[in-house]
């Protein structure tokens, strides 16, 4: 972190004035025509980085914005100014893409090429293949969509135990290890979401109608097609991932088979039910030994002594409050990392509930953190300061395994039992996130389906990919709405396979670290300080692995992983 960082001012103190459309509108058509005039490539990196100066600050309030509003759902002012940014973002990013046109079409274009590097080009293609002014209102439709499955989550009031619980409070309960306060948790949360099924259908179903519609405005064949541009995947294609999801059925599913089946034997279970599976040892799963209060102040030890450097990043983001880790009614669900562009820092944002799962996640989110404050100078260009979002997701899991010598810290002589789990998690989540992937390809190649059959298909693909669930004769569960739970479904389509992809870079990672740590963190510092500047095939050889979607990486990994689990 650098001394302009350190003396970086709260979160609270930012003061937040809501953009004006106009004066982006403006800078927009000037810049334009300056780089449609110009023949000399320092008048158009000027004229460039004056309009990089207006999208940092548009993009910085919109994150404010969003944080503000994430912290608190409720506020009337934050949910009129997240209205204001649904309405007009899409007015923005096409005006980039006006912008960025003329970059593309300009007479010194191989001269640009050689002093900007070519990732800025392929990008600014990309997002011209992706907007245009004819699905603006769609656009907005289609984020204020989002919003209202978002928002419907963040009120979740689920009474249990005589008292209201979040869906992120719930977490201890479902985990438990009596069975029946397990049960009777899974039966609150399936209630819960049978009565939401009404609203969730109607509301995904029109967002598929919706995508659909913009991509065929935009001139492609389906959302599928139009899903994988806006995730700029520059270097793989629908059947390559499909070649990976078989990769995962073939040699990981397997696996999965045979952890629950020692799951069940370890509960001494006759039968392993659907709310059997997150309790993973007899004796419960392991929890931190601190009170969640104290996340910060150990996390913030923990990360000095990895990076040897205190106060740590995670110290300074955090007592300058650019953090939130408690659940709470009305805060948004999930975690997150988020930059302000303006001032070169990110905010974290999770809902611990003193679970083993608010310390994966911290320190997911701390990766996500670390690589945006490492590439900060990465590139000129803010669309290249952060790589493809499944690279993204390689320096956020990856930071999960390097922090494992340090999980005595969080859960004492219980670490290795969080280690066991957490791997065993890990390898349990592939199959699942091919799952969320495949169900999506299924969904956008045949937008005319029915509510009823999108939950047919996805009950099918469940037996697929996790053959072993078993619903009890659950109502919710059973017909196939367990997909309703998975946010990215409804608000990131097509993300959920970066986690998988990401998942095999950073298990590469830890295996190299279990032989010489210094190398591993030598390879995770430069994913991280690359930044943008590289698609993702080309990262992750340049850091000296192999590419996720090879044969023989998923092949010993699954060897290196039972070995290490003991199976």
């Amino acid at each position: 972190m650098s001394d302009d960082q350190m003396k970086m001012p709260k979160f609270s103190e930012i003061e937040y004035k809501r953009p004006s459309v106009e004066q982006f509108r403006e800078c927009a058509m000037s810049t334009r025509l300056k780089l449609m005039a110009a023949r000399d490539a320092d008048v158009v990196e000027n004229s460039i980085m004056s309009f990089q100066r207006e999208m940092s600050a548009f993009d910085t309030a919109f994150t404010i914005c969003m944080i503000r509003h994430d912290l608190d759902t409720s506020d009337p002012f934050w949910n009129e100014e997240m209205d204001f940014f649904d309405e007009n973002y899409p007015v923005i990013s096409d005006l980039s893409a006006g912008v960025y046109a003329a970059l593309l079409h300009s007479e010194i274009r191989e001269e640009l090429e050689d002093r900007f590097g070519s990732m800025i080009f392929r990008k600014t293609q990309n997002q011209r293949d992706i907007v245009s002014s004819e699905v603006l209102d769609d656009l907005a439709d289609e984020s204020s969509l989002e919003n209202d499955y978002s928002q419907i989550l963040s009120e979740a009031d689920i009474l249990f135990k005589g008292k209201h619980q979040t869906l992120s409070t719930m977490t201890p309960y479902l985990e438990s290890t009596d069975r029946e306060v397990r049960r009777k948790a899974h039966k609150a949360v399936s209630d819960y979401y049978m009565g939401q099924k009404e609203k969730f259908d109607e509301i995904y179903d029109n967002m598929v109608k919706i995508r659909t519609t913009i991509a065929k405005k935009l001139g492609f064949s389906d959302f599928v097609e139009l899903g994988y541009k806006r995730m700029e995947r520059y270097d793989y294609d629908p059947e390559k991932v499909k070649e990976f999801r078989d990769n995962v059925v073939k040699y990981i599913v397997p696996i999965t088979s045979e952890i629950r089946r020692l799951q069940k034997k370890r509960l001494d279970l006759d039968n392993l039910y659907y709310y059997d599976l997150p309790c993973l040892f007899s004796n419960g799963n392991p929890k931190p030994i601190i009170p969640k209060e104290q996340y910060f102040s150990v996390g913030s030890e923990m990360f000095g002594k990895m990076f040897d450097k205190r106060p740590s990043f995670f110290q300074v983001l955090g007592e300058h409050d650019f953090m939130d880790l408690f659940s709470r009614q009305n805060k948004a669900t999930g975690g997150y990392c988020a930059s302000l562009l303006d001032y070169g820092i990110p905010y974290i944002l999770m809902n611990a509930n003193h679970t083993a799962d608010d310390v994966a996640t911290m320190v997911h989110e701390s990766g996500h953190a670390y690589a945006a404050l490492r590439s900060i100078d990465s590139s000129q260009f803010i669309e290249c300061l952060s790589p493809t979002l499944e690279a993204c997701e390689i320096h956020s899991t990856a930071m999960e395994y390097m922090t494992y010598p340090y999980m005595e810290m969080f859960f004492g002589e219980n670490a290795d039992a969080y280690r066991q789990q957490h791997m065993t998690l890990a390898i349990l989540f592939l199959p699942y996130g091919c799952l969320v992937d495949e169900f999506q390809h299924v969904v956008y190649s045949n937008p005319d389906m029915t509510p009823e059959e999108r939950h047919a298909a996805w009950r099918e693909l469940e037996k697929k990919y996790q053959p072993d669930i078993d619903y009890d004769g659950d109502p919710f569960f059973e017909p196939g709405g367990a997909w309703m739970k998975k946010e990215h479904i409804f608000t990131s389509p097509f993300y959920y396979i970066d986690y998988c992809l990401a998942q095999v870079c950073a298990l590469q990672i830890w295996s190299i670290s279990r032989k010489n740590r210094k190398k591993a963190m030598t390879i995770y510092e430069h994913l991280c300080a690359a930044g943008g500047t590289k698609t993702l095939i080309d990262l992750v050889e340049s850091a000296g692995l192999e590419s996720p979607f090879s044969l023989d990486v998923m092949k010993k990994l699954a060897y290196q992983v039972c070995d290490y689990l003991d199976l």
